[in-house]
């Protein structure tokens, strides 16, 4: 698969990913998803696959909006790097949170099928008043 190939296969998970993260599809997850995954919250709070899909089924983070932007994608070889700016509206523990944030996931081929294997977010520093 070339390079351009390998990032709209990306761009494609990306988008199904985020659709199963709103629509709490856990059938979708677990495919998208690699064993070995670690997701990191902007809050410094890392989970495993099985805690995150967790997570999202017993409604501990309830997504209501995803915004992406500022997306790039970087493919190398049987790894790929994709860059967000994202606008997140959730309920983080029952509460109500706004989220400012950017990521950086890890997509890895194995056997031929792209899985997300590593992620990491922080939050936006908010400009100081003058």
């Amino acid at each position: 698969m070339d390079t351009k190939d390998v990032v709209a296969t990306i761009e494609r998970l990306e988008d199904e990913r985020y659709a199963a993260m709103l629509g709490k599809d856990g059938a979708a997850l677990e495919r998208l998803l690699h064993t070995d995954l670690v997701y990191m919250h902007s809050s410094g709070v890392s989970d495993s696959k099985g805690s995150y899909t967790m997570g999202l089924a017993d409604g501990i983070w309830d997504y209501k909006r995803i915004e992406r932007r500022d997306q790039r994608v970087m493919a190398h070889g049987d790894l790929a790097l994709v860059f967000n700016r994202l606008s997140i509206s959730m309920v983080n523990r029952g509460v109500a949170t706004e989220l400012d944030n950017r990521a950086l996931a890890v997509w890895v081929s194995d056997d031929g099928a792209w899985r997300l294997i590593a992620l990491q977010s922080g939050a936006v520093p908010q400009r100081a008043p003058k």
